[in-house]
């Protein structure tokens, strides 16, 4: 039973984004993680009553200090409540899990996972049938329910190997099926065809995606080098596994090294960089120059290939922050863009239902119809490869042709750190009474979608929003010069401070 002790603060359960998360042996402990595994179970059983369309429930768990034994804990109660367990035999990707759910059509997924956040979280993702991140309705009640239990704590349990002997949980492979899935979608003529060209580092973070991409690179006939293989949970060097610029120096130093190399020694490879975050949801792109290329522009390099290269014509999904690129793009080509709040739950429910041929955002999220409907750094990583296997092109010269045909146009997110519960009204406040000229530039529509987003006549645009875990305010812009952007962002802060 979880006890307040006399002094401390107390915690509650939240469900965010991306699930509840939490600091290990402060408020995400395994008494937590029985607590919220019996809410989704008491959530499950109330949606459904007795007539469940399957009773089927897909556990998996990434990399982190005691992930496994967090899954076996909820897999427990799960077990105990009645339901069918299908249990992941290793650390296993989110976007891997996705996919299991569709496959067995099971009634939905618990992944113990805390992505991308520093090496002392972790958390319990809970995904519904249709694959994706579970949408607010949905969290909204599991919230109240963790909370609930968390004031009177009460939950059933099985022992796991108990369960395994009654048959209630089988352990199982799901990484073969994606595997075999993934390649089922990608050219890999066209991708085996330039492993003469190209040189790949590659690496998992010490996270999941571990060996994925290096196995479908080596059947490709590519050589390659992976870095930070093994597991470490406290995720060295970075202490948080983000394939971020900041995450990936090493990579990149290895890539510089390479391609001057190979001006002495007569090779024809040129190297580049892959990368997915902890769980393999998020990716990371570095080009033959070892530089970061944002998220900002991967997108919308893709989604012109897909329409250019592959024929895969259709509508295109954002996120409030993420770039206007995606707009011109798909203006170009006669399509339509369809903007979300923040957190791909939304953009994932889009892919689902048909609405879009490719869904992102600027935090490094995307995936495609046709594929799950939650983001996957695995499948992303290897469109990049595919789309530069196609136009026989650097990245840095693909990058330099999309800004020539679509741009100019430079992103730029700050954060601010600020008293949210106090900030929240202020912000309110002043927006009501933002000019219809700022900067110079006349105002001439806003939107409120997720935070506070203007939009100005030269097409540059300024949004606000307050952090949904932190007290910071997330500051983003785009404007047609990296001197127009900075003004913007800086006067913007000012107005609002």
């Amino acid at each position: 039973m979880l006890e307040n002790i006399e002094g401390a603060k107390p915690f509650e359960i939240e469900f965010g984004t991306s699930g509840y998360r939490g600091k290990i042996a402060d408020d995400f402990t395994y008494e937590s993680v029985k607590l919220v595994s019996q809410a989704v179970c008491d959530f499950l059983t109330e949606k459904y009553g007795a007539g469940f369309p399957s009773n089927k429930i897909i556990i998996g768990y990434d990399t982190r200090f005691l992930s496994e034994e967090f899954a076996r804990i909820s897999a427990s109660v799960f077990c105990a409540n009645g339901f069918k367990v299908i249990f992941a035999d290793t650390f296993t990707p989110t976007p891997v899990i996705s996919i299991k759910i569709l496959k067995e059509k099971a009634l939905g997924a618990i992944n113990i996972t805390a992505s991308h956040n520093p090496y002392n979280y972790n958390g319990i993702k809970f995904s519904p049938d249709w694959g994706g991140p579970a949408l607010p309705e949905d969290t909204e009640i599991l919230t109240k329910k963790s909370n609930e239990l968390l004031k009177s704590p009460g939950y059933k349990i099985i022992d796991f190997e108990e369960a395994k002997r009654k048959n209630l949980l089988i352990e199982e492979d799901f990484i073969g099926y994606y595997i075999d899935l993934i390649k089922s979608k990608l050219d890999l003529k066209l991708i085996a065809d330039n492993s003469k060209n190209l040189y790949p580092f590659i690496t998992s973070l010490h996270g999941t995606s571990k060996g994925v991409i290096g196995k479908i690179l080596k059947e490709a006939g590519y050589e390659f080098k992976e870095i930070y293989e093994e597991r470490d949970a406290f995720f060295a060097p970075g202490y948080a596994p983000d394939p971020s610029a900041k995450n990936l120096k090493e990579l990149s130093a290895l890539i510089e090294e390479y391609n001057k190399n190979k001006k002495t020694d007569g090779t024809e490879k040129v190297a580049m960089g892959f990368a997915a975050d902890g769980d393999a949801d998020r990716y990371g792109i570095l080009d033959e120059d070892g530089d970061f290329v944002e998220p900002n522009i991967i997108f919308p390099l893709l989604y012109n290939y897909y329409i250019e290269g592959k024929g895969i014509k259709g509508d295109a999904a954002r996120s409030v922050a993420t770039t206007a690129l995606v707009d011109r793009v798909a203006k170009y080509y006669g399509f339509k863009v369809i903007e979300t709040p923040v957190g791909f739950k939304y953009l994932g429910k889009l892919i689902s239902e048909g609405k879009a041929v490719m869904a992102g955002e600027e935090s490094s999220g995307l995936t495609v119809a046709g594929h799950t409907p939650d983001k996957d750094g695995i499948y992303t990583c290897l469109l990049v490869l595919e789309m530069i296997s196609y136009y026989k092109k650097p990245l840095k010269v693909l990058v330099k042709e999309l800004m020539e045909k679509f741009g100019p146009i430079y992103a730029k997110r700050i954060n601010v750190p600020v008293n949210k519960e106090k900030f929240k009204t202020e912000i309110d406040e002043k927006m009501e009474k933002f000019p219809a000229e700022f900067e110079g530039k006349k105002v001439i529509a806003k939107n409120t979608t997720d935070g506070y987003k203007i939009f100005f006549d030269d097409d540059s645009w300024l949004l606000s929003r307050l952090s949904g875990t932190e007290d910071l305010m997330r500051i983003y812009g785009e404007a047609d010069t990296e001197g127009n952007l900075g003004l913007l962002i800086e006067s913007f802060q000012k107005y609002l401070i």
